[in-house]
């Protein structure tokens, strides 16, 4: 993997180098096929290659299969992919004129994977991390159908105390009770890795609904993670009733653009798997005080990412 301010390795995954070409359209305008290689050849300069008879026909044909990464990307994200290439396919395009929603969020997705969200995650006093728990939020309700659906923030992203959150959730969903520990030990839990909830009330108001428990991460390394969130422990742990009549269905939302060809393996783990590609795709309504605070960390972030390129 790969992280600003360092370029990927010229061995990187393909997923990685399509990101990398993104970033560079996204600083430049465009970038072709053979000014990336030079950032790669720059890039393997010191690496050893022993056992590699042409280092150049190596990256020439990690290029084609970049290509075919950035169009897969562009037909999952209809309307929302901000680049586009050119019709030989050796040129990626950055449409800076797109404001759209779907495009906005897709730049802030980009930019929170390759930055390093430990020490860049603020950005005009907004934390980035924050903000995918408000999109995950957002996009989950989405999915569950807008009009009919709820959703609500209970990471860091959202204020009070533990107890306060659990029994704002436990009160909005009509199920768990309230709060109650089921240690008699200090409580030092700030979200137990819960960071978003989405559900579908009946009118009955009645207990036993679909409910959808949700973990975020930002940047790449997210994947050691995918079992950390277990809805029916997080229930038992911390709720008075112990036990939903239906268990949450678990949910995990990543700002990185998932290999395909590790996708079966990371959703046996991880669950119901919203990558930045699915993320976008069902962003179908976002609060407009959230797009501007995404607008605005977004151009400070890309300040940070260009410096870190050149």
């Amino acid at each position: 993997m790969f992280k600003l301010p360092a370029p990927p390795s010229p061995r990187a995954d393909i997923h990685e180098l399509a990101d990398f070409a993104e970033l560079l359209a996204l600083q430049n305008d465009s970038v072709s096929a053979r000014e990336i290689l030079a950032y790669l050849g720059r890039a393997g300069d010191n690496e050893y290659n022993e056992g590699v008879d042409d280092e150049d026909d190596v990256n020439a044909n990690a290029m084609d299969d970049v290509m075919i990464e950035i169009d897969r990307r562009s037909r999952s994200c209809v309307g929302g992919y901000p680049f586009e290439l050119d019709l030989k396919g050796t040129v990626l395009r950055h449409d800076r004129g797109d404001a759209s929603e779907r495009a906005v969020v897709y730049r802030y997705l980009l930019l929170s994977t390759r930055l390093n969200m430990t020490t860049d995650k603020v950005q005009a006093n907004i934390d980035g991390t924050a903000l995918l728990e408000e999109i995950s939020a957002a996009v989950l309700r989405c999915y569950l159908g807008y009009d009919r659906a709820r959703s609500v923030v209970f990471g860091t992203a959202t204020g009070g105390t533990f107890r306060e959150k659990v029994n704002a959730l436990c009160e909005a969903l009509g199920e768990g009770g309230c709060f109650e520990a089921l240690d008699p030990g200090p409580v030092n839990a700030n979200d137990d890795r819960l960071d978003a909830a989405a559900w579908i009330p009946f009118s009955d108001m009645r207990r036993g609904k679909l409910i959808i428990f949700c973990q975020c991460k930002t940047g790449s390394s997210w994947k050691e993670h995918t079992t950390q969130l277990q809805p029916d422990a997080f229930i038992k742990r911390w709720m008075k009733h112990r036990t939903f009549l239906v268990l949450p269905v678990r949910a995990f939302c990543v700002s990185e653009s998932t290999c395909p060809n590790h996708w079966g393996g990371l959703v046996s783990y991880a669950g119901l798997l919203f990558d930045r590609l699915r993320l976008v795709d069902f962003l179908d309504r976002i609060e407009p005080d959230l797009l501007e605070r995404i607008r605005t960390w977004n151009a400070a972030a890309a300040t940070v990412a260009a410096k870190a390129i050149n």
